[in-house]
């Protein structure tokens, strides 16, 4: 049990640093869709008119299908594909492992967390939404906003025009200073920042693709080497794909006789 609960709090990190989240976004200007029009077509030059932009465009849209691939501590994400409801924060993953988020907490569908669990005839274990694993996996979810993702002490360094899938995009180099991360951070968010500086780590990079409209295309995110809970976790790198913005989307919670409850 320990084993795979260290592997999910080591996923769970990457997903914090690498997922774009709700928290700790800076609040956009009365002028924000002023701002939008006026960018369109040229390369934002700040982080903050960057995210701004974002949040403007994406708070039109009440539903997007995003893509996440893995490689080292979260591999074992293989190629994972969730459907999520901006509007009622919940969101549906299928790949590897199945999980449903809602308010209420994370359902995770794990033959190997069943078994270990106490009852293998219910294949999904549920964790309450206070559980500390399932608010840092919960990051994963929260994909309608850059405020984790270029946090204080992020900067641009570059931008060019490319297409990427076919679409007419802007690509961001970004680098984001630790140590202005943390101190500038929510409380929520500190922790995996934290975590970094005390590995050593002083700064991340991060490439992010918006299209036209301002709509985030493509993010890569990269998590240096860190040691989590006493086992040494590889790099990590995470691309993360966005398609269907504005579709609908539908959310099934797993039936009651199919669920167990974590035990605290």
């Amino acid at each position: 049990m320990r084993r795979t609960a260290v592997a999910l709090s080591a996923a769970a990190l990457a997903i914090t640093l690498g997922a774009c989240s709700q928290g700790g976004s800076p609040a956009a200007p009365d002028n924000s869709g002023q701002q939008q029009t006026e960018n369109s077509g040229s390369s934002f030059k700040d982080i903050s008119s960057l995210v701004s932009s974002a949040k403007s465009s994406m708070s039109e849209k009440e539903a997007v299908t995003v893509s996440f691939e893995g490689t080292g501590a979260i591999q074992s994400l293989g190629s994972t594909k969730c459907q999520l409801d901006i509007a009622q924060t919940e969101m549906a993953c299928t790949g590897p492992t199945e999980m449903v988020f809602t308010r209420d907490g994370l359902y995770v569908k794990s033959p190997q967390l069943a078994q270990l669990s106490g009852d293998p005839s219910k294949p999904w274990l549920k964790m309450s939404a206070n559980d500390s694993m399932a608010q840092q996996l919960g990051q994963l979810g929260k994909i309608n906003d850059f405020g984790t993702m270029l946090p204080p002490g992020s900067n641009i360094t570059s931008s060019a025009k490319e297409q990427v899938d076919g679409q007419d995009a802007t690509r961001y180099e970004i680098v984001t200073d630790l140590k202005a991360a943390v101190a500038g951070a929510k409380a929520e968010e500190k922790a995996a920042y934290e975590a970094l500086v005390g590995a050593g780590v002083s700064e991340i990079k991060q490439t992010v693709w918006l299209d036209a409209e301002g709509l985030p295309i493509k993010a890569n995110s990269t998590t240096p080497a860190l040691n989590v809970a006493g086992q040494q976790i590889p790099e990590s790198t995470m691309t993360v794909r966005y398609s269907d913005w504005g579709k609908p989307v539908q959310i099934n919670v797993p039936p009651a006789d199919q669920v167990q409850e974590k035990q605290q």
